[in-house]
């Protein structure tokens, strides 16, 4: 019988920022308008970061484990390996079959899984052309589910069409309160109220509750919960979506909630990073500004994602806003204006800050990248590329496929991006770095089958 010992490798986190770049992200091609420039030089005061994020919150304790619910290696992004009894003996890699998958794809099969797109109606057309070209994922709205047994017709029909590749994935936002697509589905509570009460048993039956519902559904990614920290009042879209105005609070509930989904199968994405709490204006009408600085941002609205990535969190969604006292880069707007990037396409805020200084090395998905903050500044192209090249990992509703028109676009979308890789506008290796963390995750929850 061997003897197993568990060999940690620890990654260190960088102490300052590297300088990001936005740059040359035009394609040769003509089709898309507005310029990324280059970044300005670099304000150390600006993107300083203390060695630690004052977090008191302590992970929910679970109910139950299951096989789906084990820590993520996003949580300290360590590497571990199995050696038997011969000491000299490690046994294969098990990111190794990941990695030989990647460098089997072609790069439009790589590009397609980064993309998570929308429909409007389910046809054969879409059917066919999501088998044609295997999407990372798709995301449902209440116009797309009609009862109980269409909406289990659908999912079925999604996973069938991967055939012998990983399922895609199959996304909500089923938050509870307010925002709840299922609309024949049991109403489950504002986080506000949840927040309220202060019970982490309470939060995780919630999201036990409602990964239950989604997973019989076929249902495997709920985009929540929504760790914004609700500092402003005149916040017009985060409000009760919000926990508390208590950092603690919300890196309490929240922790709970995600283990609550993870524990029924479900995989969490936590929302919107850096924070959307203290907004006055809603990012899917205009572009938010939040004018915090770096020391403001780790006592308020970087605690609970800080908490939630040392709780084992798989998936972070980012937030289109600027954040001008910490980002120094700087990016050509459609009005030719320049201007700071929304954080979606801020490498200073995806790269260096998430990844580098919170640890963080699991799948970030962008927000929609047809709402205003970003479609009413930048084509969709430049968008798409500022964002990969900031470290984004998936891209979310890059359009809404309704009919032929739509559905040639959503090829052209995918030329035109591997264009841009062959241009040297964007490395092949940061894509194969995102596709290695898509696939890392999907093995996780099970999507490959046998």
């Amino acid at each position: 019988m061997k003897r197993r010992a568990l060999i940690k490798i620890s990654s260190v986190l960088a102490a300052v920022f590297m300088l990001g770049t936005v740059s040359g992200c035009t394609s040769g091609s003509g089709t898309t308008t507005g310029s990324l420039s280059s970044v300005s030089q670099q304000d150390p005061s600006k993107t300083s970061v203390s060695a630690s994020v004052s977090a008191s919150a302590e992970p929910a304790a679970s109910a139950s484990t299951t096989a789906s619910a084990g820590t993520s290696a996003s949580a300290d992004s360590s590497v571990t390996a199995s050696v038997s009894e011969d000491p000299g003996t490690l046994e294969p890699d098990p990111g190794a079959f990941i990695r030989d998958m990647v460098a089997d794809m072609t790069l439009e099969e790589k590009i397609a899984q980064m993309t998570v797109p929308a429909f409007n109606v389910w046809d054969e057309n879409v059917s066919a052309l999501f088998a044609e070209t295997n999407p990372g994922g798709v995301i449902l709205f209440a116009k797309n589910i009609k009862s109980e047994e269409d909406l289990k017709n659908l999912t079925a029909s999604l996973k069938s069409l991967s055939g012998d590749k990983p399922e895609m994935f199959i996304s909500i936002d089923q938050e509870g309160g307010i925002v709840q697509r299922i609309t024949f589905s049991k109403k489950y509570p504002k986080a506000a109220d949840i927040g309220a009460k202060g019970s982490k048993e309470a939060s995780y039956q919630n999201g036990l509750e409602i990964g239950e519902e989604l997973s019989e559904y076929g249902i495997n990614v709920d985009f929540a919960p929504v760790m914004d920290v609700n500092s402003n009042p005149q916040n017009p879209v985060i409000g009760n979506r919000s926990f508390s105005d208590d950092p603690n609070v919300v890196s309490e509930m929240g922790i709970a909630m995600m283990q609550g989904l993870n524990d029924a199968g479900v995989i969490a994405c936590l929302k919107h990073f850096p924070g959307h709490g203290d907004t006055s204006t809603d990012s899917h009408t205009s572009l938010p500004v939040v004018n915090k600085t770096m020391e403001e941002l780790l006592k308020t609205e970087l605690v609970p994602f800080k908490a939630g990535i040392d709780a084992g969190a798989d998936m972070i969604m980012t937030a289109h806003i600027q954040f001008p006292n910490i980002v120094t880069e700087k990016v050509t707007s459609l009005s030719g204006k320049e201007i700071t990037p929304p954080a979606t396409m801020s490498r200073e805020i995806i790269t260096d800050l998430l990844r580098k200084e919170l640890g963080f090395d699991g799948v970030v998905i962008t927000d929609a990248l047809e709402m205003k903050a970003v479609s009413g500044n930048f084509s969709l192209l430049d968008a798409t590329c500022a964002s990969v090249n900031a470290g984004v990992d998936m891209l979310l509703i890059p359009m809404r496929i309704s009919d032929q028109k739509t559905i040639k676009a959503y090829r052209t979308y995918i030329s035109d991006i591997a264009s841009l890789v062959r241009e040297g506008k964007i490395s092949e290796d940061r894509i194969d770095e995102s596709v290695e963390r898509i696939l890392k995750l999907k093995n996780k929850y099970g999507f490959f089958g046998e």
